[in-house]
């Protein structure tokens, strides 16, 4: 067995099968977050709104669940093929062969630096991918001093070796054991039992069901979106063509409503209005059940900060 999952159950034989379903998990969860983490960076920073950050309807961003999968596997690889003499930051003093805790060393650097390079070529091979295969362009550093393409640049990448030393302090030694705990659970350990595999399973597969289906679509609108790129010969960007796609539907809308007959529009805002008139019969016999008067105006009892009026407040003002 493995150094980093010694705190694994030994009556679980591990295989390929098993660490792939894992991997999975690891993947789907890694797209879940990185899409709160983008919605709430540009809602911050960036945007100053919500918005969907990815090029998917879902909640989700492939990148950042390669990004998770890649971290987990390079630290585990790491610290598990490297000399014994390598000592790693071990707050838990159970998660390596090294039985013993031990804080930040300077052999940590090798990990963070190894994963922070991993990650900015990540985002590159992606970024190349939509930038040359399908003409579209994603996220746009080419405003930024030292980009390369408009995919990478330093400030970025300084962003990327943050997260891997937050990575590897705070999550990284703690993220075995919660995968420790999901695997026993999946794979019958000491807190898993014969059906918790099927279910976690089945769950997973719903999943990965609607992810790719969500997927299907929009490289089907990727594709459409190429074609028109390729016809005038350059690369578009993905966030400014979903604005005006939005601003042409709503200039549409109402270039449609400007054509449809007075006759049609009084129609509909006559239905419009009885249908409000019937609502509002139907409330005042809702109020009429539990109220004395229907038409009586409480509002007058609060004051502009929501707070009851006293009695004797009311009487002096009227």
């Amino acid at each position: 067995m493995c150094n980093t999952c010694l705190f694994l159950d030994s009556n679980i034989n591990i295989t390929a099968g098993k660490v792939l379903i894992t991997y999975l998990l690891m993947f789907i969860f890694g797209c879940v977050l990185g899409y709160a983490l983008e919605v709430l960076f540009r809602r911050i920073f960036t945007a100053h709104r919500f918005v969907n950050p990815g090029f998917m309807k879902g909640p989700w961003l492939p990148l950042y669940g390669f990004g998770l999968v890649l971290m987990s596997t390079i630290n585990y690889l790491l610290i598990t093929y490297l000399p014994s003499d390598f000592v790693f930051y071990n707050p838990l003093g159970n998660l390596y062969e090294n039985q013993y805790m031990s804080g930040p060393t300077v052999y940590d650097l090798v990990p963070i630096i190894i994963v922070a390079i991993s990650l900015v070529a990540l985002e590159f091979i992606a970024g190349l991918i939509f930038v040359k295969g399908f003409k579209v362009r994603l996220w746009d550093y080419s405003n930024m001093k030292g980009n390369i393409l408009g995919v990478i640049c330093p400030l970025f990448s300084f962003f990327w070796f943050v997260i891997s030393i937050v990575y590897y302090y705070a999550i990284n030694p703690f993220i075995y054991r919660l995968y420790a705990i999901v695997f026993n659970f999946m794979f019958e350990g000491d807190i898993g039992n014969a059906t918790s595999h099927y279910l976690v399973v089945f769950a997973l597969g719903i999943v990965y069901g609607i992810f790719l289906i969500d997927l299907i679509i929009s490289l089907n609108v990727f594709s459409k979106i190429t074609s028109f790129a390729k016809k005038v010969q350059t690369v578009v960007g993905y966030e400014k063509l979903r604005e005006s796609l939005k601003n042409h539907l709503k200039l549409s809308k109402e270039k449609f409503n400007a054509l449809i007959p007075e006759e049609i529009k009084e129609s509909y805002e006559t239905k419009k209005k009885i249908k409000k008139e019937r609502n509002s019969r139907f409330i005042y016999k809702i109020r009429a059940l539990i109220l004395k008067d229907p038409n009586k105006d409480t509002s007058k009892n609060y004051d502009e900060n929501g707070r009851p009026i006293r009695a004797d407040e009311d009487k002096e003002k009227s």
